[in-house]
């Protein structure tokens, strides 16, 4: 069965759901935790502040759903799925992907939600607060950020996109935050702006011709993790670009694009930063000694090893060690 209802029919069963207490947080009236009325579960609304919010969704859907949303005038949203578990072929948003919109007028349509599990995080923020954050002393932002705002009577700048490790540590964080009352509110806000600020890079990047979004194929997704594994197994002597893809059963291309969009940097980028958190490591222990460590990690000259280490963490490997 699938029910049919108009948006604001939707926010209104939404918003009368029981309230669950969780965690004392009916003692902070900026953070609210409702039942979801359409299945099982809750979905957590929490008012940051007057221009920012944030929404936590875990919950089982057991019918379709098809929501008559109107015109509207629409903030800017970031969305992450933690989780998507559907039979539904038509589910447009994936377990791992973000959604970015700008703000303007979303144009009137109906939304097919299918029954699914669905575990997700999203934000709304004001394009004002948004300027004040992202723009210069007078607001004003970078040309390629001026398409997230505008005017109401334009449509909305929609786009989405994979979340890259670092984005989903974030959520991770949003999720098991450990605070309560205005440092639960200061953490939260301050994990919204880093994921606002690596969605923004992507979108500086996007828009600079320094970085291709495109679709990668679950297949495709596979092989580059399966690059990432062959690539730390032989961090010490790793092979190039050519041999990694031909080994991954990827093109050289596909495996730069690819490695950009799963783990939102180049391949000997994140070899790179392999090799010195494992160097990091090694040191605190102290089983080895610091040319032992160099060469451990795939370095043969020492001062070579000192200098990237010292430009990684901000000192050297020997205090480190000591």
């Amino acid at each position: 069965m699938t029910l049919i209802l108009s948006q604001a029919d939707y926010l209104k069963i939404l918003y009368e759901a029981e309230i669950i207490q969780d965690n004392g947080s009916s003692s902070d009236e900026s953070d609210i935790i409702r039942k979801y009325q359409f299945g099982e579960g809750y979905w957590r609304h929490i008012q940051l502040r007057d221009s920012i919010s944030l929404d936590i969704d875990n919950y089982q859907q057991h019918e379709s759903l098809v929501l008559k949303v109107p015109d509207r005038k629409h903030p800017l949203e970031f969305r992450f799925l933690i989780l998507v578990d559907s039979q539904s072929k038509n589910i447009e948003f994936k377990t791992g992907e973000y959604f970015l919109s700008g703000s303007g007028m979303a144009s009137k349509c109906a939304v097919f939600e299918p029954s699914a599990r669905i575990v997700e995080v999203a934000f709304h923020v004001h394009p004002d607060a948004f300027r004040n954050f992202a723009g210069n002393l007078s607001g004003e932002l970078i040309p390629e950020l001026q398409h997230l705002i505008r005017r109401w009577d334009l449509l909305t700048y929609e786009r989405y996109g994979t979340q890259t490790p670092v984005m989903q540590v974030a959520v991770q964080q949003i999720l098991q935050c450990p605070y309560q009352g205005v440092t639960k509110r200061m953490y939260l806000e301050s994990k919204v702006w880093e994921l606002v600020a690596l969605i923004i890079e992507q979108e500086i990047q996007i828009h600079q011709g320094s970085l291709e979004i495109y679709a990668l194929r679950a297949s495709e997704v596979d092989r580059v993790y399966h690059a990432k594994e062959i690539l730390l197994k032989h961090h010490d002597n790793p092979p190039s670009l050519i041999q990694l893809a031909r080994q991954a059963g990827l093109n050289d291309r596909k495996l730069k694009q690819g490695f950009r969009q799963v783990f939102g940097t180049t391949v000997f980028g994140y070899l790179h930063h392999y090799r010195m958190e494992l160097a990091h490591k090694l040191l605190i222990q102290g089983n080895m000694n610091i040319t032992e460590v160099a060469l451990k990690v795939g370095y043969v000259s020492l001062p070579s090893f000192s200098n990237a280490f010292r430009k990684k963490f901000g000192i050297s490997p020997k205090s480190c060690r000591r």
